[in-house]
């Protein structure tokens, strides 16, 4: 809604100021009365006009975000929980009903005043229109075809031939359907004060018509002297259109006024720009269409040497005994990973992240990265605006890694498909290098109670029965400390580094628990499959700092997350990590999958 009128007023108030700066002086009366109709029919239709422009951006292969398997939340879309609610939308929307519908009542009861002066009164046919002879004493005013006169007005002849013509004109040319359309607009769009603007604007215009047929077989002179004659008492019909209306020294000019042919065109189509400037302002959205690239082997490695996905995984995970309950499949598991059979290590999925070492991007890539439209930058862990890279040189960043938004999270304010992040060479030497290189614990653990591919269940524990309140929730999920891009300069060890490590009240069962029982999935119409990246930090008195949505795939999956690490991060306190018994700050990964049926 907020988009609607902001794009409509602009282009409202821009084609306004054509009609008053170029072409309300010149007497191009019918060409003025199809431009100010156009120009607001085109100004409500311009929001909803949407012109995809694409452009190719580059980016090589996505790395994973962290380095543990998912959690897991499997929810029925309707039992969700609803949050709180914000009522000041509905106290806007109220306002706005109340006063539409009472300008709406006004609307309506003025035009069955007209209908009751017509039934009430004495009618005769006249020249194509209908009089109405009413007693009150008004000046001649149009309805349309109906043409309101006073009675005794007309009895006795006192009703100029000149006003009979200058009120056929607005029947002939049904100005009357020009003053609905804008008096309906106005009605629903009554806070936005250019409606009224371009009434009056219409209104004086179709003075100017009728004035135009009349000075073309009368004197001028002698007509302007009966408009003076009759402006006063002033009547005004809200609806109608009336001789009074406007009797200004601009009526009076324009009857004397000529305008050329290549004068009038020239003005025409001076509109043209405008509107073309509006379309590519307002309705042109460059949109990021991915060209990915080969991945390039880290700095310093041949591609001939480079280690394969599975050599990075095995060497990753060396050493660590694995501990799997699956009880989705009834299967359990406790060796170590070098004793892992190849399919049981593809069946689990064991992630190994990328060890970070020293990788520029290239030029290519480098000026991709400038692509506002396609890309959210980072530099050092801190937002940045594109244009900043003009001052940096692909030398000039020892690191850079990315993801991909999911297309349903993009937004018209948000529109990029890549967001990456780029690492100074200090901050690179200080907070990364070396790190990634092995799993960080001795023992990894998983436990599955339900399997899903393609958005179907194919293997399930047995099922709880949920709480009225709760979501049921499959958790599958293993967490550990590792070093984070961090804004602040203290330094965030590694979960190898710690003895003991940050413990939630309960254990990490408690802490997955209350994930949990806060998530309220929101209402999304389809089955899907999505996932969340979030990432906190563990200070050193307890408290959840630095909640970051490091990937959201929209529907408000992001953002609930958010509120509840929030949440939970008021409630409750950790126990801090330690290194040779003072505590220090971790950081956590957890990657969230959310399996949402209709």
């Amino acid at each position: 809604m907020t988009d609607f009128l902001i794009k409509s007023t602009i282009s409202m108030g821009l084609l306004l100021a054509v009609f008053h700066f170029l072409l309300q002086r010149e007497k191009m009366h019918h060409f003025n009365r199809f431009y100010l109709l156009a120009a607001i029919a085109f100004s409500l239709v311009l929001p909803f006009i949407a012109i995809e422009v694409y452009s190719e951006v580059v980016s090589e292969p996505m790395p994973t975000l962290s380095n543990m398997p998912a959690a897991t939340f499997d929810a029925h879309a309707s039992v969700t929980q609803e949050s709180a609610i914000n009522y000041l939308p509905y106290i806007a929307w109220g306002t706005y009903g109340l006063i539409t519908l009472v300008l709406a009542i006004r609307f309506t009861l003025n035009i069955f005043q007209f209908i009751r002066k017509i039934k009430t009164n004495e009618t005769i046919d006249h020249e194509g229109a209908v009089l109405v002879l009413v007693d009150e004493p008004v000046l001649p005013h149009t309805f349309f075809h109906y043409i309101f006169i006073n009675k005794s007005d007309y009895e006795n002849r006192r009703i100029e031939e000149e006003l009979f013509t200058h009120e056929l004109v607005h029947v002939n040319q049904k100005h009357t359907l020009d003053i609905l359309f804008i008096e309906s607009l106005k009605t629903l769009l009554w806070f936005n004060p250019l409606l009224y603007f371009y009434k009056k604007a219409m209104q004086l215009n179709h003075e100017f018509l009728a004035d135009e047929v009349v000075v073309a077989d009368a004197d001028i002179a002698g007509y302007q002297q009966l408009l003076l004659q009759k402006a006063t008492p002033a009547t005004y019909y809200q609806l109608a259109s009336s001789l009074n209306f406007s009797v200004t020294k601009k009526r009076f000019t324009m009857m004397t006024k000529a305008t050329t042919r290549s004068r009038a065109l020239v003005l025409k189509l001076a509109s043209l720009p405008v509107i073309a400037g509006l379309i590519a302002l307002l309705c042109i959205e460059t949109v990021a269409q991915e060209k990915p690239v080969n991945k390039r082997p880290v700095a310093g490695a041949t591609t001939k040497g480079r280690q394969t996905e599975n050599e990075r995984r095995d060497a990753y995970y060396s050493g660590v005994r694995v501990v799997i309950d699956d009880k989705a499949n009834n299967i359990k598991i406790d060796k170590l990973f070098e004793e892992l059979t190849e399919a049981q290590k593809q069946e689990y999925l064991f992630y190994a992240p990328e060890v970070y070492a020293v990788k520029h991007p290239t030029k290519k890539e480098f000026e991709s990265f400038k692509n506002k439209k396609g890309y959210a930058l980072q530099i050092d862990g801190k937002d940045v605006d594109n244009a900043l890279l003009n001052k940096y040189k692909p030398a000039d960043f020892a690191y850079y890694s990315g993801y991909t938004m999911a297309r349903e999270a993009l937004t018209k304010k948000n529109p990029q498909i890549f967001h990456y992040q780029l690492y100074t060479p200090d901050y690179f030497e200080k907070h990364l290098k070396g790190t990634n290189n092995h799993y960080p614990d001795k023992v990894y653990t998983m436990t599955i109670t339900k399997e899903v591919k393609n958005n179907k269940v194919i293997a399930n524990a047995e099922e709880k029965k949920p709480n009225e309140n709760s979501i049921t929730a499959d958790l599958i999920v293993h967490a550990n400390t590792i070093t984070d891009d961090s804004e602040q300069e203290e330094k965030i060890h590694s979960s190898a580094e710690l003895d003991p490590k940050p413990e939630f009240p309960g254990g990490l069962g408690a802490f997955y628990s209350a994930v949990n029982k806060e998530f309220k999935v929101p209402k999304v119409d389809n089955d899907m499959t999505a996932k969340i990246y979030v990432s906190f930090v563990v200070e050193k008195d307890g408290s959840m700092s630095n909640i970051k949505i490091l990937r959201d795939p929209g529907f408000g999956l992001g953002d609930e997350a958010m509120r509840v690490l929030k949440k939970i991060g008021e409630s409750e306190k950790w126990k801090p990590g330690m290194i040779k018994g003072e505590k220090v700050r971790a950081s956590w990964n957890l990657p969230i999958t959310i399996n949402i049926t209709k």
